[in-house]
C-alpha cells in the first residue's frame, strides 16, 4: 500500500467511525419515535424523515463535504502550547504557541525541552473533532495530517480526491490553526505580575499555563498505573524478585481545571479529565538515625545488630519452619541463601557506618568488644603497634564464626535445630563477602 493510499484509508476510517456513531444515535431515536406513535400513517412519515436524515448524514461525512465544512470552522480553534484559560475559564486574553527545542537550555526544564510536545488547542469545544482529524498519523511520532499540510506534503495531496485548487485552499485554511486569532492581549481575569526593572520602572508580565509541558508530566506520572508498574509494586510488597524497579511520586497533588466541562479549557485538559499533577517543590529531607558507637557491649551481634535485622531474621525463621518437613530442592536452597545474603548485606552496611566514626573510639574504657570485633569495626585506629597486630591477626575468621553462631542461635526453635553444617554455611557466606571488601584476605 502506498503512503497516499494509507493516508486515504486513515482519513476514511476516522470519518466512518464518527458516521457510525451518528447512525446508531439516529436508529435509537427512530425506535423511540415508533414506540411513541401508534398510527400507521405516522410510521410511514417517520420512516421517510429518518431516511432523509440518514442520507444527509452519509453525504455530510463524505471526505470532500466534511473537509469543506471543517475548513470553514477551523478558524474557531487555535493551536497553543501555553493557554490563558487555565487561570480563569472566562479569561479572553491571548494564548501562545511556543515550542522550539533549539531554545532548550540544559539547566532549565521548559516546553522547549520536549522532543515531541503534545500540541493543545483552545476555542470552541464543539469544533474539537477538527483538531482530532488534524492530529491523525500513520504511527506514533510520525507526521500528523496537520504537519503534512504545513509543508504541503505530496502524499497527502495525492490522498485527497479533489481538485488541486481545493487542496490548496484546504491546506491554507487548516494551517491557519497555528495563527493567533487576536493581537497579543491580556485580560482582567488573567494573572499579571509587576516586575521591577529599576529607576522606578517595571514590566507588566502575563504568565501563561504551560499546557504542553504539564501534559508531558501527566503522562509520565500516569505510568505508575500501568500493568508493569503494578506488578513491580506488588513484588516489592511481597518481598519477591522483579526484573526492574519502578518510579514513585510521593506527596503528589492534583489540580483540577474546568469542573464538569474540562473541554471548555482546552483539548489536552479534556484528555486529562481536567487533572494536572503538582510535584512537591521542596528541598530533599534526609534524617538518618545517628550512628551510635557500640560501647558497653561485649559483642554487636546479640542486641545491636539483632534489633536492626529483626524483620529479616523473622522472615528467614518462618520460611525454614514452613519447609522443614519438605524434601530440599534448588528453589528452597536459593530462597534460604537470598535471605541470609540480605542479613549479611545489612551487617556489612552496619559495619561501614561504624567504621565511618572518628578513628580510635575503641580506646575508650567503655569499649568491651573482643579484639576481633575491634579490629573489624575500628580499622583506622591511630596506633602503629595495634595496626601491626590487626594485619597479622585472622580476625575475619573469628567474626565469621561469631556471626554463624549468632545466626544459628537466633533461628533456633523447639522444633528447628541447627548444627555444624548450617554454621559452616553461614560462615562461608560472610567470609566470601569480607574477602571482596578486603582483598588482602583473598590472598
Amino acid at each position: 500500500m502506498t503512503e497516499a493510499a494509507a493516508l486515504n484509508e486513515l482519513m476514511h476510517n476516522f470519518l466512518q467511525e464518527r458516521l457510525d456513531k451518528k447512525l446508531d444515535e439516529l436508529k435509537k431515536e427512530e425506535n423511540k419515535q415508533k414506540r411513541d406513535n401508534t398510527l400507521e400513517v405516522a410510521f410511514g412519515q417517520l420512516k421517510d424523515e429518518n431516511e432523509e436524515k440518514k442520507q444527509s448524514l452519509i453525504e455530510s461525512y463524505n471526505i470532500e463535504a466534511w473537509l469543506d465544512n471543517k475548513s470553514q470552522r477551523v478558524k474557531e480553534l487555535t493551536l497553543v502550547s501555553h493557554a490563558v484559560k487555565y487561570q480563569n475559564p472566562d479569561a479572553r486574553g491571548s494564548s501562545l504557541y511556543a515550542a522550539n527545542e533549539e531554545n532548550c537550555e540544559s539547566f532549565w526544564v521548559s516546553t522547549a525541552c520536549l522532543k515531541h510536545p503534545a500540541n493543545d488547542v483552545v476555542g470552541n469545544a464543539a469544533a474539537l473533532d477538527i483538531y482530532k482529524f488534524l492530529q491523525l498519523s500513520l504511527s506514533v511520532h510520525v507526521e500528523t495530517i496537520l504537519s503534512r499540510m504545513l509543508r504541503n506534503d505530496d502524499a497527502l495531496r495525492a490522498a485527497l480526491p479533489v481538485s488541486e485548487e481545493k487542496k490548496d485552499r484546504w491546506f491554507q485554511e487548516f494551517s491557519a490553526i497555528k495563527n493567533p486569532k487576536i493581537p497579543p492581549t491580556s485580560n482582567t481575569l488573567a494573572k499579571q505580575l509587576y516586575f521591577p526593572t529599576g529607576d522606578g520602572k517595571y514590566h507588566l508580565l502575563a504568565p501563561l499555563f504551560p499546557t504542553a509541558l504539564v501534559h508531558e508530566v501527566f503522562l509520565k506520572v500516569q505510568i505508575r498505573f500501568d500493568d508493569v508498574t503494578k506488578e513491580a509494586r506488588k513484588a516489592k510488597r511481597e518481598r519477591k524478585y522483579y526484573p526492574h524497579g519502578y518510579r514513585d511520586y510521593p506527596n503528589l497533588a492534583v489540580q483540577n481545571f474546568g469542573g464538569t466541562k474540562p473541554q471548555n479549557i482546552s483539548q489536552l485538559n479534556s484528555e486529562r479529565r481536567g487533572q494536572a499533577f503538582l510535584l512537591p517543590s521542596l528541598p530533599p529531607s534526609w534524617n538518618p538515625a545517628a550512628v551510635r558507637t557500640p560501647l558497653g557491649v561485649e559483642s554487636v551481634f546479640p542486641k545491636i545488630f539483632a534489633s536492626r535485622v529483626k524483620p529479616l531474621t523473622h522472615e528467614l525463621k518462618n520460611f525454614l519452619v514452613k519447609v522443614q518437613d519438605r524434601e530440599s530442592n534448588d528453589e528452597m536452597r536459593q530462597t534460604r541463601s537470598e535471605l541470609v545474603e540480605k542479613i549479611i548485606d545489612e551487617l556489612l552496611q552496619y559495619s561501614s557506618e561504624i567504621q565511618g566514626l572518628p578513628p580510635g573510639w575503641s580506646t575508650k574504657p567503655e569499649c568491651f568488644l573482643n579484639q576481633a570485633q575491634v579490629f573489624w569495626l575500628d580499622p583506622e585506629r591511630p596506633d602503629d603497634e595495634w595496626q601491626a597486630q590487626r594485619n597479622s591477626a585472622n580476625w575475619e575468621e573469628r567474626i565469621s564464626h561469631e556471626f554463624a553462631n549468632w545466626l544459628n542461635a537466633i533461628l533456633q526453635t523447639d522444633h528447628l535445630r541447627f548444627g555444624d553444617a548450617e554454621r559452616l554455611e553461614w560462615k562461608k557466606l560472610l567470609q566470601k563477602e569480607l574477602a571482596w571488601l578486603t582483598p588482602e584476605i583473598a590472598l
